[in-house]
């Protein structure tokens, strides 16, 4: 196993844990509030912060599968030069959004370190460095995936990548079991 799978396994490791610490805080904050008038304060601002974190990793990883919605039914319907520019175009422009996200976050951040939680007491910097690092990971990705379009390392089969909707995903699964007359 090399070290880029061990490294994404440690964090898809990490957001499960975060995911469970989360509910763990909100469940238990709930029960101490209707069953014994009292609370955990930080709670609230700890599980929104790990949400915050939580959302922008969940992006990384399903950028990194390739699994985010697409629309692979009209890609698809395309010629090879046609899935290639739409491709270039997808990662174009997906680059550009990252970027501004990135620059976004970055001005965010810097405004924001002085500005502490009320509760806990850190700076409210570390919602927009969540999504300054999901930036740079998406972004790094799309100039990956540009370099290896441009230079005719992308085989034909990565062409056409994300997601189907449930809806049409439950429709060719229907139509594969139905039995052509």
């Amino acid at each position: 196993m090399n070290l880029s799978r061990i490294l994404l396994r440690q964090l898809e490791n990490l957001l499960i844990l975060a995911f469970a610490v989360m509910i763990a805080m909100v469940f238990g904050n709930v029960v101490l509030r209707y069953l014994f008038n009292s609370g955990i304060t930080m709670s609230d601002e700890a599980s929104r912060m790990i949400f915050v974190w939580l959302t922008f990793g969940g992006a990384f990883l399903v950028a990194l599968e390739g699994g985010h919605l697409g629309m692979t039914t009209v890609v698809q319907a395309l010629g090879l030069r046609g899935r290639w520019l739409a491709r270039l175009l997808a990662e174009a422009l997906s680059l550009f959004c990252m970027g501004l996200l990135v620059w976004g976050c970055w001005q965010q951040s810097s405004l924001n370190m002085a500005n502490l939680s009320p509760v806990m007491g850190v700076p409210t910097a570390i919602f927009y460095v969540a999504g300054l690092a999901c930036g740079l990971g998406i972004g790094l990705i799309n100039l990956v995936t540009l370099v290896r379009l441009l230079t005719g390392r992308l085989p034909p089969g990565e062409l056409v990548i994300g997601a189907e909707s449930e809806e049409m995903a439950a429709f060719e699964a229907q139509s594969r079991e139905r039995p052509r007359p």
